[in-house]
């Protein structure tokens, strides 16, 4: 009798370990203003960027097709948008972000660029009446961490400096995570397209959020 009571006892311990491991973590707070880390710079706990879209593994076919691109007709040159995969790891990217009811608005200080995202919480994927430079943008949270899941972008856009493109299949899946008590962010893009990446490609950014506000940022067309 004593051994069944012991197994039993263990057994409310055990059950009570599973449910406080299986608890959602509340979605935290990622309100702010934030600015991309150099690439040479490291967070206080000693993380730093890795990857960049530069280094895409691209299939022959596209790779070829880049090299033929007019890179004078590059988007980032004529002050247009030139999509969130580019955009998160450009060089001084700043960003707000503003959470609302139902979705999560993003904010850049290079608006002529990067325009703004709006990621709804609340729906799955919809088909836009027309493809655009930022795609449509769903995300949820799991575990602390803000996942995106965006497609339907139009193809007016690259994925890099280099003039790589992109077809109807890109997907974009980007994972934003909280670092420091919110002092930093972390920031894993993976992009995925069969028609143009020989494989699914990630790279890591981190910001940190600053006591400041995004400005107007004129582009005047002269990079």
């Amino acid at each position: 009798m004593k051994t069944s009571r012991l197994f039993f006892a263990l057994g409310l311990i055990a059950a009570g370990i599973l449910r406080a491991q299986s608890k959602p973590v509340a979605a935290p707070d990622i309100t702010g203003v934030y600015q991309l880390l150099p690439d040479k710079a490291t967070t206080p706990d000693g993380h730093r960027n890795e990857g960049s879209p530069d280094q895409l593994p691209l299939l022959p076919a596209a790779l070829a097709q880049s090299k033929t691109v007019d890179l004078k007709q590059d988007p980032a040159k004529w002050c247009q948008p030139i999509g969130p995969f580019r955009m998160m790891a450009r060089e001084k990217n700043k960003i707000e972000i503003m959470p609302i009811p139902g979705s999560i608005t993003i904010l850049f200080e290079d608006v002529s660029r990067g325009l703004l995202r709006t990621i709804r919480l609340d729906r799955d994927h919809v088909k836009l009446p027309d493809a655009t430079w930022q795609g449509d943008s769903i995300g949820h949270w799991d575990n602390g961490v803000l996942v995106i899941d965006t497609n339907d972008f139009n193809d007016r856009t690259f994925l890099n400096d280099k003039g790589a493109p992109h077809s109807e299949q890109l997907r974009l899946i980007e994972r934003i995570r909280p670092l420091l008590n919110g002092k930093y962010l972390e920031y894993k893009a993976t992009a995925e397209d069969p028609k143009v990446l020989a494989r699914p490609y990630t790279y890591t950014r981190y910001y940190e959020k600053v006591d400041s506000e995004i400005v107007e940022d004129f582009c005047d067309n002269e990079e």
